[in-house]
């Protein structure tokens, strides 16, 4: 039998922390797509709830790596498992995209979106997530990039990389650049905190009932990413009349 994975309450108790921030932005973003009365999400205090909400996300998926990859002998195990992760992500992400594209009438489609990032970033650990420095560096250069460089406009399939048409719009956008930041400072820190895997102290020991539901979503988070946005959009529509089906 294989060995239970050991659970961190801290880093779960984040990720579910960042998955009950989703659910809130997303909920005003499908306001916003229903064209029901609401702030808008793009703009103002939201959009810094949202950039933190995916920074929260992505950084923590980059702490796991991390910790992932210590307590994974070997390179080629490395490269096994971080490619069988990241392709998962991938494909699922694939899978978003042809579903939002035939749900948008292509319109505002998820191009490139966190799935597809974080999945970007799996696929790289085996090769980075031992240089504690680099990773920084890695992370800095991502994010001065685009205050630094005139990033140019260009085709649809460089949207990755955080090169898309002039009258590109998504309603999940998350491209390499700057988003990739995140995962790197994620390894990074996990390379601090987590070394060779294990916690330098106890950073948390939830007791109480109340601490179960921010635990339980952060050990579900994918299925909870994949199913609260149909859900939110059923229920709003169910109760504003605005029908999309």
């Amino acid at each position: 039998m294989s060995e239970k994975p050991v659970r961190y309450p801290e880093l779960d108790g984040c990720r579910g922390l960042a998955v009950f921030m989703m659910m809130v932005f997303h909920f005003f973003v499908d306001l916003s797509f229903l064209e029901l009365p609401g702030p808008d999400p793009f703009s103002g205090l939201l959009r810094v709830f949202g950039i933190l909400t995916a920074t929260l996300f992505i950084g923590i998926a980059g702490v796991s790596a991390h910790i992932k990859g210590e307590k994974t002998p070997g390179w080629r195990a490395r490269i096994s498992v971080f490619l069988t992760r990241g392709g998962k992500l991938l494909l699922i992400g694939c899978g978003i995209t042809l579903v939002t594209w035939w749900f948008l009438k292509g319109e505002g489609f998820v191009v490139f979106g966190i799935l597809h990032l974080i999945g970007v970033g799996l696929v790289l650990t085996p090769v980075v997530h031992r240089f504690t420095s680099f990773n920084l560096v890695l992370a800095g250069i991502l994010l001065l990039l685009p205050i630094i460089a005139d990033i140019p406009f260009g085709p649809v399939w460089m949207a990755w990389a955080g090169i898309h048409p002039e009258d590109f719009s998504s309603i999940d956008y998350t491209p390499v650049i700057p988003w990739l930041a995140p995962f790197f400072l994620g390894l990074f820190l996990g390379k601090k905190l987590y070394p060779g895997g294990k916690p330098v102290r106890r950073f948390w020991q939830p007791k109480g009932w109340w601490n179960f539901p921010v635990l339980y979503a952060g050990r579900h988070s994918l299925v909870l990413y994949l199913v609260h946005q149909p859900v939110l959009i059923v229920i709003l529509s169910l109760f504003s009349g605005k029908m999309i089906f």
